[in-house]
């Protein structure tokens, strides 16, 4: 009769000269067979042990099942997964097979030492245990020998006999053996009553398992594993006889003694039963239902869905540190919120001189008016003496040059220029300068500009002003959270002017939707943070400019130009902001100016704080000739609407230009802004109205008024979306009748992704008398990805005239060629042009030139390198592999790396962060990862950015944690383990699991120590005999680590 294979004891010294002699196999849990060699074989049990039906193939096949178990009394053998081999294979099974009468199991005996008197309140005679030697025959007999599931345990397992006893004799323990208790011995459990279960809490995300063990006593549950679980100071020694420690307080103590029958709870012994606590295979076993008398929780074991469910009488370790976690997550996740999520900055190298990038636009026009001509638009940027220089030229063959646009300095969102002028931007050539609260508006000529103000962030009380490129024959539409705001068609020097446009309190996004004439479309966003106006407690913000208003750096115009009221009078103005504390900030403004009645001052002061969730400010102001101004002004949101009032006095001839840009004076002046977002529908399918509302009233010294409202408001619905606009208008003069005016805008447009769009839109009047004003339609196609063709068709009531037009551009792989001709047949005007956009500039990286579609030279691009770094080095070398489609994105561009690992993105956007990632799973191999998933630059126009992305092979390191007591080792679960990186940061944590098993996956190359949560390890007592250093290489690999961790010394 065959018997099961009986393997020796593994031997810890042997194993490490010799691993494969002691590594056992094992049964993994994906169902092969594991060796030593690491070489895994499929295995079936059948194979194993013979189908024979008697009491020794039954009992060989456990053997088998159980011998990954076995190998935890060798601590350096080599691990393999093999929980789901000792599964039971359904709920309930474990209870259904002890109930049965088993014939396959070690036949016990009746005896058992008698336990002191007054140890256990039952008064059942216990058996007494065999004291004879273990024999061959003996060994055989374990083999064939039948037990009764669990009935035999009365007695604590394993306790000392009675005084003057023999030790009870044990099988030799080791790999492929099991030792079950020979005949005369008692056992409390056998492995039939094993049970996995999931450990259940309110409010526990985690999904520990236990083995614990079910007879017709009951259910028993390790306490050793439930104390690392629950983070309880509670340890079990004395192979599972002994069990003491603190829990939630260390004035509460807890100490089981099986061997002296003494259970003590706060001082106060715990009458306890015979069989409500057993000592096996190291760990001490308590009935279910008595965790209540030990602990203040309640432990309820669900057989049916295989759970013990846990309810905590009082807070419990764990659940602080849970709490403490979920702090940590929603203080990170509100930190998330506000800002993105931040890569390793990589810096872009200042040049004295850099290849610049450049658009060209070149146009082959006739219309009506001018004839036959030629035109073209030149931009040009890169770095200058370590400057971002941008130059704007148009030009056409009648006039020479007609407009221009030149413009050096600096942006950073670091506030890190000018040494300690801390400096976010400052500006030579054609500038920019910013309004002051009252007074002057901002305005824009040639000059120099400095200031430290935050790129994103703004003042609820503030306006704020837009300008940017706008090609010719472009139109822009400025919305602000998805409303619009306004539109422009009519460049000032190449660049397209939205001053003066309110914000609201929280986040505003502007989004720049820009309508080419051939159907051409791109977006621009721009977020701005919106506050109360208030500074931190002793910091100071500062802006300064100088400019001619209106008059370019070169003094260029074109032919039809008319200069504008103070055109070149000279403007300096100055503004300062400093918080006295965090509830109060004050502001200083000045201005010096020219006008056309000469020389001018204005200065203002002013301070910015709270009235509850409000924000309020108040400014006072004067100005030469005696003349004053104070405002006050109420921002924020109430009853849903976000909102901003303002009320200003005057007296004397005070100019503030941020309110009218006539020349009349104020008397008073008041505003409102208001936003909201009306629910309609109700329900998961109901859909938001978003409505934007201003009202201002102008009262002047002269006497007369102007009074303006206006309603925008957009709704989404069927792939549609509806605009209307509504713009009211009164002006009153002294001893004159009021003239009022109300007129609308209604616009209909697609929302698909459909080949064809389409937009209607339709101008009328209601007052002073209802009319129709216009009507338009206007269509896109995409035949393909490169082709768009669009035609529109256009009446004007008042003039009875209709316009068409009809446009096509085609996108080649370096420039895009337009057609586009409009025709009025009233008036008989047309206009025709070809035009042809092309970029042009060179990759750094490639060290080659390139030519684009239009439009690289606003913005700063980044040039990339993936490559498989092979020597772990983080740099590309002869040794490394590049990496051809991988995938690469930014919030606006995507892009694969070609044949040479390479790719380019560009229109990154200028002066604020950008974080430009790869996408894990474009990669060829899943053991392959980056080094750094994403990074962050700040892209500057013309110039291109170079970055390597690192790819290295990802590896894992699993193992067994043990625990050795008294010279025997078994896997522990609930041990926390984290893993420490050369930083002395933790990289990744895990909790090991019912057979102590752990695993860490994804580890990037690097050296690192394993080391026990040290909280844990404190409140236990456990300690590593030494540092566990890992290094990982830089190629895929899986590192196998087992520990033992031992009671500190």
């Amino acid at each position: 009769m065959p018997e099961a294979a009986v393997s020796e004891p593994a031997d810890p010294e042997r194993a490490k000269s010799d691993p494969a002699r002691g590594q056992p196999e094992r049964i993994n849990r994906a169902g092969t067979q594991s060796t030593g060699d690491d070489k895994a074989k499929p295995v079936l049990l059948a194979a194993l042990v013979p189908n024979r039906g008697d009491a020794l193939s039954t009992e060989a096949a456990r053997i088998v099942r159980r011998a990954p178990d076995a190998a935890a009394q060798s601590p350096d053998a080599s691990f393999a997964a093999n929980a789901a081999a000792a599964e039971p294979s359904g709920p309930g099974e474990t209870a259904r097979r002890s109930s049965e009468t088993t014939n396959s199991g070690l036949a016990t005996a009746a005896a058992s030492w008698q336990a002191p008197k007054g140890l256990f309140e039952s008064s059942e005679a216990q058996p007494q245990m065999q004291t004879s030697a273990p024999t061959p025959a003996l060994v055989d007999a374990a083999r064939s020998a039948k037990v009764r599931g669990g009935s035999a345990a009365k007695s604590i397992s394993g306790s000392a006999p009675a005084m003057g006893a023999a030790e009870p004799p044990r099988l030799a323990e080791g790999p492929g053996i099991q030792t079950f208790p020979v005949s005369g011995v008692s056992a409390p459990f056998s492995y039939d009553d094993e049970l996995i279960l999931e450990i259940r809490v309110p409010g526990y995300p985690g999904g520990d398992t236990i083995v614990a063990y079910g007879t017709r006593e009951g259910t028993y549950l390790p306490l050793g594993t439930l104390a690392r679980i629950l983070d309880l100071a509670i340890t079990v020694s004395d192979d599972g006889h002994f069990a003491s420690g603190w829990f939630l307080d260390e004035a509460r103590t807890l100490s089981l003694d099986l061997r002296r029958g003494e259970i003590i709870v706060n001082s106060k012994a715990v009458p306890f039963k015979a069989n409500d606590a057993l000592a096996f295979e190291g760990e001490m076993y308590v009935r279910t239902e008595r965790f209540a008398d030990l602990l203040p929780l309640e432990a309820t074991a669900n057989l049916r869905d295989q759970s013990v469910q846990i309810k905590t009488r009082e807070p419990f370790p764990f659940e602080a540190r849970l709490a403490r976690d979920a702090e940590r997550e929603r203080l990170n996740a509100r930190q998330e919120s506000r800002t993105a999520q931040r890569w390793p900055r990589e810096e872009t190298p200042w040049l004295a001189l850099s290849v610049p990038t450049g658009d060209l636009d070149l146009r082959a026009v006739s219309d009506s008016a001018r004839g036959e001509l030629m035109e073209g638009d030149l931009r040009l940027a890169g770095d200058l003496a370590y400057l971002t220089a941008q130059v704007f030229l148009g030009a056409n063959s009648a006039d020479g040059l007609t407009s221009s646009h030149v413009e050096l300095g600096r942006r950073s969102a670091d506030a890190d220029l000018l040494g300690p002028l801390k400096a976010t931007e400052f500006q030579l050539g054609d500038v920019a300068t910013t309004a002051m609260p009252i007074g002057l508006r901002g305005t824009s000529g040639r000059g120099a500009a400095v200031g430290n103000v935050p790129i994103d962030s703004l003042s609820i009380f503030e306006k704020v002003d837009l300008r940017g490129n706008l090609p010719d024959g472009y139109e822009v539409e400025l919305y602000r959270n998805g409303i619009l705001v306004d539109s422009t068609r009519t460049p000032v020097n190449g660049q397209y002017e939205f001053l003066q446009v309110p914000v609201d309190f929280g986040l505003n996004v502007f989004r720049l939707v820009f309508f080419g004439p051939q159907g051409q479309r791109r977006e621009e966003v721009r977020r701005f943070s919106v506050g109360d106006g208030r500074l931190a407690k002793g910091k100071l913000v500062y802006q300064l400019g100088v400019a001619q208003k209106d008059m370019n750096l070169l003094g260029v115009h074109g032919p039809n130009f008319f200069p504008g009221q103070d055109y070149g009078s000279l403007r300096t103005t100055g503004q300062l902001a400093y918080g006295l504390s965090s509830a109060v900030t004050v502001n200083l403004s000045g201005a010096w100016f020219e006008s056309d009645s000469g020389k001018h001052w204005i200065g203002s002061a002013g301070v910015r704080s709270g009235l509850g969730a409000l924000a309020v400010k108040a400014d006072l102001a004067a100005a030469d000739g005696r003349a004053m101004a104070g405002e006050v002004g109420l921002g924020g949101r109430l009853l849903g609407t976000a909102f901003t009032l303002s009320h200003a006095e005057y007296s004397g001839q005070f100019v503030d230009e941020t309110r009218a840009v006539t020349n009349g004076f104020l008397k008073r002046a008041t505003e409102l802004d208001a936003n909201l977002n009306i629910m309609l529908g109700g329900g998961a399918g109901g859909t938001y109205l978003p409505l934007n509302g201003r009202l201002r009233r102008l009262e002047f010294l002269d006497g007369h008024t102007e009074t303006s409202a206006s309603l925008r408001g957009s709704l989404r619905f069927s792939g549609l979306v509806a605009s209307n606009t509504l713009d009211f208008t009164r002006s009153t003069s002294t001893g004159g009748p009021a003239v009022n005016q109300l007129l609308g805008n209604f616009d209909l447009a697609t929302l698909s992704r459909a080949r064809t769009q389409a937009r209607v839109s339709l101008g009328y009047a209601v007052v002073p008398d209802p009319d129709l004003v216009s009507a338009g339609l206007e269509v896109d196609h995409a035949f393909d990805d490169r082709t768009l063709v669009n035609s529109s068709l256009n009446y004007s009531f008042r003039d009875d005239d209709t316009q068409i037009g009809l446009s096509a551009v085609r996108r080649f792989d370096r420039f895009t060629l337009a057609l586009d001709g409009r025709y009025a047949f009233k008036s008989r005007m047309h206009t025709a042009s070809l035009r042809l956009g092309a970029s042009f500039g060179r990759n750094p990286m490639t060290k080659r030139f390139f030519v684009a579609e239009p439009g690289e030279a606003t913005s700063g691009a980044i040039a990339i390198r993936a490559f498989q770094d092979l020597n772990g080095d983080g740099k590309f070398d002869g040794g490394d592999k590049v990496l051809p489609g991988t995938e690469f994105f930014s919030s606006n561009q995507t892009g694969r790396t070609d044949a040479g690992g390479n790719v380019r993105l560009g229109n990154l956007g200028s002066g604020n962060r950008v974080s430009v990632q790869v996408d894990p799973s474009s990669l060829p191999d899943i053991y392959l990862a980056p080094l750094t998933r994403g990074i962050e630059i700040v892209p500057r126009p013309g110039r291109t950015h170079e970055a390597e992305f690192a790819i290295v092979g990802m590896s894992d390191v699993e193992g067994i944690v043990y625990f050795r007591n008294n010279g025997a080792a078994r896997g522990v679960a609930g041990v926390r383990l984290r893993l420490i990186d050369s930083r002395n940061e933790e990289f990744k944590s895990v909790r090991t699991e019912v057979d102590g098993y752990y695993f860490f996956e994804q580890i990037p190359p690097g050296n690192y120590e394993l080391v026990i949560d040290p909280e844990q390890a404190k409140r236990l007592n456990i300690c590593l005999p030494g540092a566990e250093k890992i290094a990982i290489p830089p190629s895929a690999n899986r590192f196998s680590r087992n520990l033992t961790v031992e009671s500190c010394k």
